[in-house]
């Protein structure tokens, strides 16, 4: 059984809206080869070194106050991140502060605002008191040592290694306990390095456990695959690769795609995990879904570009707004992206009907390059045999590991 979704749903996502990321400007003082908004890909607008514009964030902001004075009743208050993106975020702080100060100023007493921004840390000497008083969570890109970090170069090809490590450093001695509560790393895997250099160095280093993220597979420009297959490093078989490979998979646990695995398992199709308490009285198969792992509107966040699109993430092509913000306001038709959203997705509701995978699928609808064809197909389809071996695959893994049934309940499940 599965169900449309409607502007009301979208609605209630942005009373409710966990997540806020500006664009801060789309300059950059890093060029790193394997950039999502560099040769690479296509399918994002144009870098033109812009800043976003307060007075576009301050209609934006009013915007969604206007949705969340509403819930401010009964003393329930809820989370929600401002986050800070680039570009190198660091370009435009006195955005950041204008923005931050506003927010604070807000008469909303059902929202507690917290910060986050992701920077290369090329400025961090220059501002890491300023992150450090506003409590931001800032996750830095490092992609390992100095040859991991080869990729990750300056304007003139230098490898940007020794001032961001300098830097990383600074603000440890600097802000010891916001370095241990509100700083954490994710490295870009590729071939200049491994899964077990990178984690191995970021944990022995700054006592921290780095997200690992793979070279995004969709939106390759066509004359560049060559260049891209010559870049990316599979995980999997990096991993496998390691030197301690069963020791590295145990410290990584739900990073390890074996574990992984056998979450998803235990999450959706072990009859043990129960997502509310009505969940409890109701049979999970008759329960409506939506297909595919694409996020509806604004479930998760709401990311405005430096140009003023705004998407439902950072991660797919800016041909698929949602709607703008102009000088003159913001313009967002919610039924128009209610219908948007069925679309694309119904595009792909006949193969999810027949996916052995369709109760737990992740795969994006916006990062199959073909969306637009007619015979367009799903590249995660999984038949029903499939999703057996997989299960028979995840039990087998686990009458080895027995311990993490337990710890996948306890810890991830269950706080999740």
């Amino acid at each position: 059984m599965s169900e449309e979704i409607s502007a009301k749903q979208i609605e209630l996502n942005l009373v409710h809206l966990r997540q806020l990321v500006f664009e801060v400007t789309d300059a950059c003082n890093l060029r790193c080869k394997y950039c999502g908004y560099a040769d690479l890909y296509e399918g994002y607008d144009k870098r033109e070194n812009l800043r976003f514009p307060m007075h576009r964030a301050k209609l934006i902001i009013d915007y969604l106050y206007e949705y969340w004075k509403n819930c401010d009743v009964d003393g329930f208050v809820e989370p929600i991140s401002i986050g800070f993106y680039g570009g190198e975020p660091l370009l435009n702080v006195p955005f950041i502060q204008n923005v931050i100060d506003y927010i604070e100023n807000l008469p909303l007493t059902c929202k507690k605002f917290f910060y986050s921004m992701t920077s290369n840390a090329m400025l961090l000497d220059k501002y890491m008191d300023f992150l450090a008083e506003k409590e931001v969570r800032l996750l830095i890109s490092l992609d390992g040592d100095r040859e991991g970090q080869g990729y990750r170069v300056d304007a003139v090809g230098r490898n940007s290694f020794d001032r961001v490590f300098a830097n990383i450093n600074l603000l440890r001695e600097k802000h010891p306990i916001y370095f241990k509560r509100f700083v954490n790393f994710n490295a870009v895997l590729h071939s200049k390095n491994s899964v077990e250099g990178i984690y191995n160095f970021i944990r022995n280093t700054f006592g921290k456990e780095p997200t690992i993220s793979s070279l995004s597979t969709s939106g390759i420009r066509p004359d560049k695959i060559s260049e891209f297959n010559k870049t990316y490093r599979n995980y999997t078989e990096s991993l496998s690769n390691a030197k301690n490979c069963e020791d590295l998979k145990e410290q990584l646990f739900i990073k390890n795609p074996d574990t992984s695995l056998l979450m998803d398992y235990l999450y959706y199709y072990s009859g043990n995990v129960f997502f509310n308490y009505n969940h409890l009285f109701v049979v999970n198969d008759k329960t409506p879904h939506f297909h595919t792992g694409t996020c509806i509107p604004f479930s998760k966040k709401m990311f405005v570009t430096v140009k003023g699109r705004i998407l439902q993430c950072e991660r797919i092509n800016h041909e698929f707004a949602l709607g703008q913000v102009t000088d003159n306001g913001v313009e967002l038709d919610l039924e128009q992206a209610a219908r948007q959203y069925n679309s694309y997705v119904q595009k792909y509701t006949r193969q999810c009907r027949h996916c052995g995978n369709r109760r737990a699928c992740m795969q994006c609808v916006y990062q199959i390059d073909d969306i637009h064809e007619a015979g367009t197909t799903c590249r995660s389809f999984c038949t029903e045999a499939q999703r057996k071996e997989y299960n028979r695959q995840s039990l087998e893994y686990l009458s080895r590991h027995p311990e993490l049934y337990k710890r996948l309940l306890n810890d991830v499940t269950i706080r999740g």
